[in-house]
């Protein structure tokens, strides 16, 4: 009730009252989450559309890391930016592509309320999470170091050490470490 003046009230709506109380607003917080849950349910994007997005995605991101490697965070922006983009068409990736397939294998897992895309191979034999599809949208959380994309022996013969990759550039050699001495600021001992 609200006052008019001093002596008399006016009665509020049962609606209003309604939407002003504790069980009003949980009444209401609840009808909405039901109606989210409907709406992704009935929008679950299908497996062939899972695979399509999914392999485009993946096309990005062997583009993004063919010539120089992203660090974590260009990653992130990378995988927000990938479903609203395509991979591009005239970067000849077929071979690339071959090794991945032949390395990797993208399985999709369908569930109530989303998809989700998961990638094995054999560093990852239980599979790695790539990939989320919910209310109509596939949104990958790739990661280039998560692939098998090289092939051949990683050691020589039994217990030899892991066959380091020739296509990192390895540091310069600057001898061995100088006579060092504790510094001191203008050859000063007590500063």
């Amino acid at each position: 009730m609200e006052p008019t003046n001093r002596s008399t009230y006016k009665r509020q709506s049962m609606s209003t009252e309604f939407t002003n109380s504790c069980l009003g607003k949980l009444v209401i917080l609840a009808v909405i989450v039901v109606i989210l849950l409907i709406v992704a349910i009935a929008t679950v994007p299908s497996d062939e559309e899972m695979y399509v997005q999914m392999e485009d995605n993946i096309r990005e991101c062997i583009q993004d890391n063919y010539e120089k490697r992203c660090d974590p965070v260009d990653e992130i922006f990378n995988n927000i930016r990938r479903p609203f983009s395509e991979a591009d068409t005239t970067f000849n990736d077929k071979e690339i592509l071959d090794i991945f397939h032949r390395n990797n294998r993208v399985e999709v897992n369908r569930h109530t309320l989303f998809s989700t895309c998961r990638v094995y191979n054999n560093v990852h034999t239980e599979g790695l999470r790539e990939g989320i599809g919910i209310f109509g949208i596939v949104i990958p959380c790739l990661n280039y170091d998560d692939f098998v994309m090289t092939e051949g022996n990683v050691r020589g013969k039994n217990n030899d050490r892991i066959i380091k990759d020739t296509a990192i550039p390895e540091m310069e050699d600057l001898g061995e470490n100088p006579m060092l001495k504790p510094y001191h600021y203008k050859d000063n001992p007590d500063d």
